[in-house]
C-alpha cells in the first residue's frame, strides 16, 4: 500500500490510503489519523466518476465506512456506505449490493435506527434470494450472513420493546432457517453465532430455561476454536441468564469465567457489571468477605473509568443500586457476631467516607453549576442570530406571499438546505415561485441575502449537532463541514467563525472542557 500511494493514478493512490487507514485502525496502530484522512480527501475528488472507476470508488468508500465504524463514528460510516451502495447500484453488481446493504443495516442497528435497519436487511434478503444464480458460490455465505444479521436486528427490536414478543419469534424463525438448511455447511464459529443469537432471543423473551442450552452450545463452539471475544460475551450473557433463573452457583461460575478471560486493560460494561453481579450473588449467599471484595473492586473500576472516560456511565452505574448493595453488605456485617470490632471500624470508615463524599459532592455540585453556566453561555452563541430572525414582525401581504413563507418553513423543517441541490433556483422552484420574488421575501423577513440565509441555516444545524452529539465532535473539520453541505474545510471554517465568533475546533474544545468539569 505504501508503494501504491506513490503512483500517479488517483484511483490507486486513494485506494491505497483508504486501505492503509482501515488496516491501521483495525489492528489498533498508533498513527496520525487526520494526516491519512486528509490525503484521501485530497485525491478522492480527483477520481472521475465513470464506468472505469465505479468499482474502485465502491471499494474506497466501503473501506472508509469500515474504518469510521470501527472508530465509532457511525454518521461518517453511514455516509460512506451509502455512497458505496450508489456505485454498486450503478454497475449493478449484486455481490457488492448485498455486501453494502448488510453493512448499512448494521450501522442503522448500531445507532438504534432499528426500523431502518430492519427494512434494509429484509430488502437485502430478497435480493439474495432473487439472485441465487448470479451470486453463485457466494450465495450460501450471503444467505447465512443476511439471516444472522436479521435475527440480531429482531433481537435489538425486542430489547427496545420487550412486550412485542413477535420480534423474538421472528429472530428464532430466521435462525431455524439457517439450522435447517443443509446447503449452508456451517463452520464451528458460525454455529456458535447462531446458538448465541437463539439464546439471546429466548432470554429476551424471558424464557430463560429455554435459552440456557443454547448459551451452553455457543460456549462449546467458541471454546473449540478459541474465539475469546465471543466466549467472553457468551459467558457474561450466560451469567445474567442464570441469575434470572435464580441459579446463583452457575451464575457465579459464569461471571468468574468472564473475569478470567478478560486480559486487556480496556474497560467495558460487561466487565464492570460482572463485579457488581458477583457482589450481589455473594450477598445472597451470606458471604460478606467476597461480597465486599467485589463491591470494592467494582467501585475502583468505576473510578478508573471516570478518569479515563472509557465508559457510558449511565448505562452501567446507578447510585441508588450501589447504595442498596452497600446496605446489603453492611447488613451481613451486623449479623456476624464474630466481627463486632470490624463493624465499629467499618462504621467509622463509612462515616468518614460519607463526610468526605459529602464535601466532595458539594464541591462538585458547585463546580458543575458553574460549568453548566459557562457551558450554557457557550452554547447560546447562535442564539443572537436566532433573536434577530425571530423578532422580525411577519406581515402577510397576499395568498402567494403566505405560500412562499410557508414553503420556507417546510424547507427548514425538512432540512432541504442540507441537500447538494439547495440553491436559490431549486428552492424557488420547490416552493412554486421565482428567484426574484423569493430573494425579496428573504430580504424582507430574514434581513439577509439568500446566500446568508443558506449559511445561517447550515451553521445553526452544525452547531446543534456539535452541542448534542459527541461523535460529531470527534470529526475532522472537513467532515463537520460536510454535515452542513460544505465541501471546502477552509471556507467552512471562515463562515463558521463569521457566525459564531470562533472556529469549529475552538467551539468543540470549549464544549469538551466544560463537559469534563460536569463529569
Amino acid at each position: 500500500m505504501r508503494q501504491l500511494q506513490s503512483v500517479d493514478n488517483h484511483s490507486f493512490k486513494t485506494f491505497a490510503y483508504a486501505a492503509s487507514l482501515y488496516l491501521k485502525t483495525r489492528d489498533k496502530y498508533s498513527f496520525n489519523f487526520e494526516a491519512n484522512n486528509d490525503s484521501i480527501h485530497k485525491y478522492l475528488p480527483k477520481i472521475q466518476e465513470n464506468n472505469k472507476n465505479y468499482s474502485m470508488l465502491f471499494d474506497i468508500h466501503i473501506l472508509l465506512g469500515n474504518t469510521y465504524k470501527r472508530r465509532g463514528q457511525m454518521k461518517a460510516a453511514l455516509d460512506n456506505y451509502l455512497k458505496a451502495e450508489n456505485y454498486a447500484l450503478i454497475i449493478n453488481d449484486v455481490e457488492r449490493i448485498v455486501k453494502i446493504k448488510g453493512n448499512v443495516a448494521l450501522v442503522y442497528q448500531g445507532i438504534r435506527q432499528l426500523d431502518n435497519a430492519l427494512n434494509q436487511i429484509i430488502t437485502t434478503y430478497k435480493i439474495v434470494e432473487n439472485n441465487k444464480v448470479r451470486l453463485g458460490k457466494k450465495y450460501n455465505s450471503r444467505k447465512f450472513q443476511t439471516l444472522l444479521n436479521t435475527s440480531a436486528i429482531y433481537n435489538s427490536l425486542l430489547q427496545d420493546n420487550n412486550k412485542n414478543l413477535q420480534y423474538g419469534d421472528s429472530s428464532i424463525h430466521c435462525l431455524n432457517k439457517i439450522l435447517s438448511d443443509k446447503d449452508l455447511k456451517l463452520s464451528k464459529f458460525k454455529y456458535g453465532q447462531v446458538y448465541r443469537n437463539l439464546a439471546t432471543a429466548y432470554s429476551l423473551k424471558k424464557e430463560y430455561a429455554q435459552a440456557e442450552p443454547f448459551f451452553q452450545k455457543s460456549i462449546e463452539y467458541f471454546s473449540e476454536i478459541n474465539a475469546q471475544a465471543d466466549l467472553y460475551n457468551a459467558f457474561y450473557n450466560t451469567g445474567v441468564n442464570y441469575l434470572e433463573m435464580n441459579n446463583l452457583h452457575k451464575s457465579k461460575d459464569a461471571f468468574q469465567e468472564v473475569l478470567r478471560i478478560k486480559q486487556d486493560t480496556l474497560l467495558d460494561p460487561n466487565y464492570v457489571n460482572a463485579h457488581k453481579y458477583l457482589s450481589e450473588i455473594y450477598v445472597q449467599q451470606n458471604n460478606k468477605d467476597s461480597a465486599s471484595y467485589y463491591f470494592t473492586k467494582h467501585q475502583k473500576i468505576l473510578e478508573q473509568a471516570t478518569k479515563e472516560q472509557q465508559l457510558e456511565y449511565e448505562k452501567i452505574f446507578s447510585a441508588d443500586e450501589t447504595y442498596q448493595l452497600k446496605k446489603k453488605i453492611d447488613s451481613l456485617e451486623k449479623v456476624n457476631s464474630e466481627n463486632k470490632n470490624m463493624i465499629i471500624v467499618s462504621l467509622i470508615l463509612l462515616i468518614a467516607i460519607i463526610v468526605t463524599s459529602t464535601i466532595i459532592i458539594y464541591k462538585n455540585v458547585k463546580e458543575k453549576r458553574n460549568a453548566k453556566s459557562r457551558l450554557r453561555q457557550l452554547l447560546d452563541i447562535p442564539k443572537e442570530i436566532e433573536k434577530e430572525t425571530n423578532n422580525q414582525k411577519l406581515v402577510i401581504k397576499d395568498e402567494h406571499h403566505a405560500e412562499v413563507i410557508e414553503g420556507l418553513i417546510k424547507i427548514e423543517k425538512k432540512l432541504f438546505f442540507l441537500k447538494e441541490e439547495f440553491n436559490l433556483y431549486t428552492t424557488a422552484k420547490k416552493i412554486g415561485t421565482n428567484t426574484t420574488y423569493l430573494s425579496k421575501i428573504i430580504r424582507e423577513h430574514k434581513k439577509m441575502t439568500f446566500s446568508e440565509y443558506s449559511n445561517d441555516l447550515k451553521i445553526k444545524y452544525i452547531v446543534e449537532k456539535l452541542k448534542t452529539d459527541k461523535t460529531v465532535r470527534a470529526y475532522t473539520t472537513q467532515a463537520i463541514g460536510e454535515i452542513g453541505g460544505y465541501k471546502n474545510a477552509k471556507s467552512f471554517t471562515r463562515i463558521f467563525k463569521k457566525y459564531t465568533g470562533i472556529t469549529p475546533f475552538q467551539f468543540i474544545d470549549k464544549i469538551e472542557t466544560e463537559l469534563e468539569k460536569l463529569n
